[in-house]
């Protein structure tokens, strides 16, 4: 082997190894950070020096052409840079220049309720663009572990907390007597109109309350009600600061899809779990909730331009190793069972 073949040789290696560095160092710095450092103009270089040094290798190597593994490796490292430089900000560049492709690489979609929208924000460019289809919000819901949690200070800095669960009760000593934890209300409402006003649960609605007593012996139990999202103002005579919360699970937006005035598809998103319509995936990107206006969420529209590559080469990458170490040996195995005299094992 030639100085110059060696020193494709362990370039290539260098860059494969650079390349494997650089996805585990861009998977624990977030996405946007990670999304700027992929796309920087020294990371560029190096991308076209990869793939050029992989393209070099078929030349200067035929033995890449006969060993299944190696040109499956080979291969799937080429489309895997192919795929991110194609899918970057300077991918869409030139496919807009060339090609006349016109995608958003990246922006944000704000929905409210029963409204059909396709401007998408794009922060990049500063700028307000269209898709090619529409989106709906038909409901955007906020999903919470089973058991909330009351928590309840003192005056004097003593704390306790307890499980948001009626029937629950927890003595704070002779001084602050009992807390108790009568009713869990997913939307509260309260008639004024009776004679003495009355809290009932509504449903189609969110409005997470608690109805606590405290309760001192040798007197008439206090009743009061907690607030998840109002907490109101504390009494600074009162000796009890109470305050109700609970972990969130996930948020969903229930979505649809409207192009040409029907629906042609829909789902229910969740963080991680998109929708994929039109060469874009929709993320559940910030929490949504209620103003004047409504029900509203936050959504994340991403172009999947050189996602399928990316894949494809992860594929290959995957079936050159699973060649190199597994299927050659059942090739040469089954080889030789068919080589084998008849009456022979």
């Amino acid at each position: 082997m030639n100085r110059f073949k060696r020193a494709a040789l362990w370039a290539v290696l260098a860059a494969i190894i650079l390349l494997t560095v650089l996805s585990i160092y861009g998977a624990f710095i977030g996405a946007d950070r990670a999304q700027a450092f992929f796309t920087s103009v020294p990371l560029a270089v190096y991308w076209l020096a990869t793939v050029a040094l992989l393209i070099v290798g078929f030349v200067l190597f035929r033995r890449l052409l006969r060993v299944p593994s190696l040109l499956l490796l080979h291969l799937g490292c080429i489309l895997v840079v192919l795929g991110m430089m194609w899918g970057s900000k300077g991918g869409h560049a030139l496919q807009k220049r060339f090609f006349g492709i016109d995608t958003i690489p990246m922006g944000e979609l704000w929905l409210y309720e029963n409204v059909d929208e396709n401007r998408v924000f794009d922060a990049d460019a500063n700028s307000v663009r269209e898709l090619p289809f529409f989106v709906r919000l038909n409901d955007f819901r906020i999903e919470y572990y089973e058991l909330g949690q009351l928590s309840i200070w003192s005056r004097d800095g003593r704390s306790w907390r307890m499980p948001a669960e009626a029937g629950q009760s927890l003595s704070l000593g002779e001084d602050l007597g009992t807390v108790s934890i009568r009713r869990v209300f997913e939307n509260f409402r309260i008639d004024i109109k009776a004679d003495e006003p009355v809290a009932y649960d509504e449903p189609g609605g969110s409005n997470p309350a608690l109805e606590v007593t405290v309760e001192k012996p040798g007197t008439k139990p206090g009743k009061r009600y907690v607030f998840e999202r109002r907490p109101g103002h504390a009494n600074a005579n009162d000796p009890l600061v109470l305050d109700y919360h609970r972990s969130i699970r996930d948020y969903v937006s229930e979505l649809e899809i409207v192009k040409d005035g029907q629906v042609v598809t829909a789902k229910n998103i969740e963080v991680n779990h998109p929708l994929y319509y039109g060469g874009y995936h929709i993320y559940q990107n910030k929490p949504g909730g209620q103003d004047e206006y409504g029900t509203f969420t936050g959504l994340l529209v991403v172009s999947a331009s050189g996602l399928n590559a990316v894949y494809g080469g992860y594929v290959l990458l995957i079936g050159g190793i699973v060649w190199h170490f597994w299927g050659r040996r059942v090739l040469d195995r089954l080889k030789i069972q068919r080589a084998a005299p008849e009456g022979s094992q």
